[in-house]
């Protein structure tokens, strides 16, 4: 579904609530609509001339949303912010989720912010599961840690050709920059983030994590022939993926299986990149009253960056977006920062 930011002046707001716990297929469908119950703006030639846009991975079809800056330009290669949602969500689900008090309009939505600085932003559907809950098979499942997540890992769905065929298919549609192609994601689309680092970095030009480490090191070895940029955003009082991993406490499912803690992610990717032991640290700008704080934590000498931003306070959630669920369940959404800080990350970053 391809859309242009320059024509999205009047957004209704999403009807779709994110979810993101743990429960997936495999496959492609391209459309011509905008962010879904969105208003529809300008398509591309093939999807104005009402041609129907498909392809498919392991037999079965999955939709995406293509968001396009407002000065796209098919001349010039764009960069592309790739949006995973979490466990549970769906593509539209997760837009909302990056957005404060969950305004699709808001200028501070990470599909906003990003065409802002001209890059194309696409959110894909996960395998399918009940109501349109979807999530990814971001690995796991060894030494009683979960498999996140889901039918995915039942199904032994395979997300990484998934990723493959999704970026192809983008390139037919766009002038796609292979060289600036970003992913981010909520919890399991976090983890997927992850093992796309592991499994695709010579397609993925940097990766920001939110709410979700890397479980596919608990059942498989991560040894890329090039390591990528990574940020990690996680918050101490996360429920659903415990900072320092283990068992977790909130409507996820599978509570006797355990999570990868931040501390080991971090650990292994150091290890990988060749990092020195001890990470520099400052603290972001404490600009809100919300009862949260952000480190980071920039490791030194590594072959590619390594940081972390360790939210004091902070819950299952992602920073400056929408509170989908009670505090009491999820935790709070941190105010001090928000979408600027990803996007700035990408933007230092290009193959």
């Amino acid at each position: 579904m391809v859309s242009s930011a320059a024509n999205n002046s009047r957004r209704p707001e999403l009807k779709t609530l994110l979810v993101p716990v743990l429960v997936i297929s495999s496959g492609l469908l391209v459309g011509c609509r905008s962010l879904d119950s969105l208003e529809t703006g300008p398509c591309l030639e093939e999807a104005i001339a009402g041609e129907a846009m498909t392809c498919s991975v392991g037999g079965t079809e999955r939709e995406y949303d293509l968001v396009l800056p407002a000065d796209y330009n098919p001349e010039t290669p764009t960069g592309l912010v790739i949006v995973l949602h979490g466990g549970g969500g769906n593509k539209s689900a997760t837009l909302r989720t990056t957005c404060p008090w969950g305004d699709i309009d808001d200028p501070e939505c990470l599909h906003a912010v990003a065409t802002e600085h001209s890059l194309a932003v696409v959110a894909p559907n996960g395998t399918d599961g009940f109501l349109d809950a979807r999530s990814w098979n971001a690995g796991g499942g060894g030494d009683g840690f979960r498999c996140v997540g889901g039918n995915a890992c039942d199904e032994n769905t395979d997300d990484i050709a998934f990723t493959e065929a999704l970026l192809d298919d983008i390139a037919t549609r766009m002038n796609l920059d292979s060289g600036r192609v970003y992913v981010t994601g909520i919890s399991n689309g976090g983890a997927m983030a992850h093992r796309l680092a592991c499994e695709l970095p010579e397609r993925i030009t940097a990766i920001a994590a939110v709410g979700g480490a890397n479980q596919f090191t608990t059942n498989a070895t991560c040894d890329p022939a090039i390591t990528i940029p990574i940020l990690q955003v996680h918050g101490t009082e996360d429920p659903c993926w415990r900072f320092e991993g283990g068992e977790p406490n909130c409507p996820v499912g599978q509570r006797d299986k355990k999570f990868v803690s931040v501390a080991r992610t971090m650990s292994e990717w150091s290890a990988l990149k060749r990092c020195s032991r001890t990470p520099l640290e400052d603290q972001l700008p404490d600009t809100e009253s919300d009862g949260t704080t952000t480190l980071r934590r920039t490791w030194q000498e590594c072959a590619t960056e390594l940081t972390l931003l360790k939210i004091e306070g902070g819950g299952h959630t992602w920073p400056r977006g929408f509170q989908y669920l009670g505090t009491n369940t999820i935790g709070p959404v941190p105010q001090d920062w928000g979408n600027e800080v990803i996007v700035t990350f990408f933007l230092k970053h290009r193959r």
